[in-house]
């Protein structure tokens, strides 16, 4: 794993952390923040997934 790409992994672990907030802060009740925050957290954790697995694919 290349100098950059590690920081593409923290970020997608950031995306997972997004998606289990609501019940760790428990903001749960409120609905509309907890699909926002699921979805931001999808979108933030495939993104990053994917950058990190193409940055150690080439070395970097």
């Amino acid at each position: 794993m290349g100098q950059v790409a590690w920081t593409a992994w923290l970020s997608a672990l950031l995306g997972l952390w997004f998606i289990v907030s609501p019940w760790v802060f428990n903001f749960s009740q409120n609905v509309g923040a907890v699909w926002n925050s699921i979805i931001v957290g999808i979108v933030v954790a495939a993104l990053s997934a994917y950058a990190g697995s193409q940055m150690s694919k080439r070395g970097s």
